[in-house]
């Protein structure tokens, strides 16, 4: 009997010196640690304000690469959340929501985890560092409140060893993935980006290059165009789209890319709408008549413009007739995701919106392949005027699917040992049969 009550007064003492040491211990608990980059401040805010690259920065799939994630809201900013479901007993299930955010300063998490505590967040605070303030410094912050939970109070000592380790973990992927990002501040291009599906289409191509010179490269465009109308008009065809330009290379001294214009049947597109123009000239016409006694009693209502059909997208294109000659080919163009935008101005500004697009996109998770492209929404001659616009594109992947390539119709591939002398006449034929351009290019 001596024994069991010196056992038992043991374990009183014991449970005692527990409780007494608990409630010295903290009630809550912080660890943070920091990373810099030399991204700008919209890439690191929009990648950590969203749960789209998640995958590529959080530490919490390391442990377990089969987690299963289900986000909801909006894609961006207060309200975002991700769910995350695992088969391993130290994660199991639980959230994080974004409940604060602040751009070029924090952004906070709400957490809902087994671990222990209440109030769990997970802060990231953005601070300007470097020459001129070009870097941003990046702190991670957890901090979590067990109350009067004892139990929770000794698990936090443990904090700085699991969670600290999973945020040390966390920012180094931060850093690795905001390399891969190119250094480019889209904030500051009022237009902004999206995503567009763009139908598949039938197109003429022509493939050119010239020199870095805005005089050579409008003459090099104006001269593969002039083909490209050629076919069109021979081929009772009609412009189905503004031109294209394509990259192809980008070079110190060299220029290279593809000429396209979508096409169709000529005649089968939606009826034109009346310009600014003509309208102005029937309005003057309408007056003189009737100054000189012609009796108009009122002018006829605009005809509606007729829409255009709409198009299935799982469809095939249609197959045209084309009559191509010179360097002119037919090709089908496959339906395709891009990240687009818009620019004013003179076209040499067009590569920096190009790397813009393709850095906006790659934030949220795009991946870009292919080459980027501009449609010109005004003449040729008129590309290096500040009122000139564009609309740029830069194809991305959609999901993991490769997408297709275009489907060259014609000229038909040929067996390469039949070609020899013959193509080479066919490369030197455009530059003496092209059409002449005009001298303004």
């Amino acid at each position: 009997m001596t024994r069991v009550i010196e056992w038992l007064v043991s374990l009183l003492i014991v449970i005692a010196l527990f409780v007494v040491i608990g409630l010295f211990l903290p009630a809550t608990r912080t660890v943070s640690h920091s990373v810099e980059t030399n991204r700008p401040m919209s890439t690191v805010n929009d990648l950590l304000g969203s749960f789209t690259r998640f995958r590529d920065w959080n530490a919490l799939v390391n442990k377990d690469p089969r987690i299963q994630l289900t986000t909801s809201g909006p894609e961006q900013g207060v309200g975002a959340k991700l769910e995350f479901q695992s088969t391993q007993g130290s994660i199991g299930r639980g959230s994080w929501l974004l409940v604060e955010d602040v751009p070029g300063e924090k952004i906070v998490y709400e957490l809902d985890t087994r671990s222990r505590g209440e109030k769990k967040r997970m802060t990231f605070r953005f601070e300007r560092t470097g020459q001129r303030n070009q870097n941003v410094k990046i702190t991670q912050r957890y901090t979590v409140d067990y109350g009067w939970n004892l139990i929770g109070r000794y698990a936090g000592l443990y904090v700085t060893r699991d969670v600290g380790d999973e945020i040390k973990a966390g920012l180094g992927k931060v850093s690795n993935l905001l390399a891969t990002i190119p250094r480019f501040d889209y904030s500051q291009h009022e237009p902004g980006f999206s995503f567009t599906d763009l139908p598949a289409t039938n197109a003429l191509v022509v493939t050119t290059a010239a020199k870095r010179a805005n005089d050579d490269i409008a003459l090099a465009m104006t001269n593969q165009l002039k083909w490209i109308e050629q076919v069109m008009e021979k081929s009772g065809l009609e412009a189905a789209g503004p031109m294209r330009i394509v990259t192809n290379e980008f070079s110190t001294d060299t220029y290279g890319f593809d000429v396209v214009m979508p096409i169709r049947r000529k005649g089968t597109g939606p009826a034109p709408v009346e310009s600014a123009d003509a309208a102005a000239e029937g309005d003057a016409a309408a007056e003189g008549a009737a100054a000189e006694g012609d009796a108009v009693a009122e002018a006829a209502p605009e005809a509606p413009v007729a829409p255009a059909a709409p198009v299935d997208p799982n469809a095939p294109l249609e197959l045209l007739d084309v009559k191509v000659e010179g360097p002119v080919v037919y090709a089908q163009l496959p339906a395709m995701r891009a990240a687009t935008t818009t620019y004013t101005g003179p076209s040499p500004g067009l590569p920096r919106v190009r790397d813009l697009a393709k850095a906006w996109a790659m934030v949220r998770g795009a991946t870009t392949w292919d080459r980027p492209y501009e449609e010109y929404l005004d003449p040729i001659k008129d590309m290096l005027s500040e009122e000139a616009e564009f609309r740029i594109y830069w194809p991305v992947k959609v999901g993991d699917v490769d997408p297709a390539a275009p489907v060259i119709i014609a000229p038909l591939p040929t067996d390469p040992a039949a070609e020899g002398a013959p193509a080479a006449e066919a490369e030197a034929a455009p530059a003496a049969e092209a059409p002449e351009a005009p001298a303004a290019a």
